[in-house]
């Protein structure tokens, strides 16, 4: 079997990456938030690191407002000695019972997928 790349082949994996990321940036706030409590600015800077996880700014704050409604995450504000006051999130004890359930369902998945590469379907 001859494999020939194409554009299409690149746009359809670009597609399929922005979706991989889509399901797991609430997943790394939580695990961000999990050890303290950070302002949104602060969160994107630490996603930033990883190429994986880079947003735009003001991206995020969809994002915590989402996890806020849900109840995974409470935000409150706190004065800053370097300017205005921010707002920081914090993980809740369902926040912290969804890291344990999709962190072990992504070990699951990724497992099922390295039996499949390795060709142990059964």
């Amino acid at each position: 079997m001859l494999f020939t790349y194409s554009e299409e082949m690149d746009n359809k994996n670009d597609q399929w990456i922005v979706q991989l990321k889509k399901g797991v940036f609430e997943l790394a706030i939580l695990l961000l938030i999990r050890n303290k409590p950070m302002y949104g600015y602060e969160l994107t800077n630490q996603l930033n690191y990883i190429p994986l996880f880079t947003l735009a700014d003001g991206s995020i704050y969809p994002i915590l407002k989402r996890m806020v409604n849900k109840k995974w995450v409470e935000a409150y504000w706190q004065e800053s000695m370097e300017g205005p006051r921010r707002k920081y999130y914090k993980i809740t004890e369902e926040g912290l019972e969804i890291v344990q359930q999709r962190m072990n369902d992504y070990k699951e998945l990724y497992q099922a997928l390295e039996r499949l590469q390795e060709g142990k379907n059964e």
